[in-house]
């Protein structure tokens, strides 16, 4: 039983450490829509709603990345960004109606 909490207690170490680290090369990214339930995509990974990264945003790693806002009702919205290490961005996102 030891053995398996030292190893959670390495593992929950080795977590906060690369929690720390992209903070600190990451790059602070927000995303501003008027569609709070919209979808946020990031190199075609669905990594939650515009609700849950518009205050304090997220950190994302450096480099080039493919932008999707997505919602079934609206007409989606694409932006490529090379994120240099360090940067705070935002993502204006405006999403149209469908035309039904």
């Amino acid at each position: 039983m030891k053995i398996v909490g030292a190893l959670l207690l390495a593992f929950l170490l080795a977590a906060a450490g690369c929690a720390h680290s992209l903070a600190a090369s990451g790059v602070a990214f927000r995303v501003e829509s008027n569609v709070p339930d919209a979808s946020v995509w990031i190199d075609d990974v669905l990594v939650g709603q515009v609700s849950q990264w518009q205050r304090d945003g997220r950190f994302v790693r450096p480099g080039f990345h493919r932008v999707e806002i997505r919602h079934p009702s609206y007409f989606s919205v694409f932006q490529e960004i090379d994120f240099p290490p360090g940067a705070r961005t935002t993502v204006q996102a405006h999403l149209q109606p469908l035309i039904q």
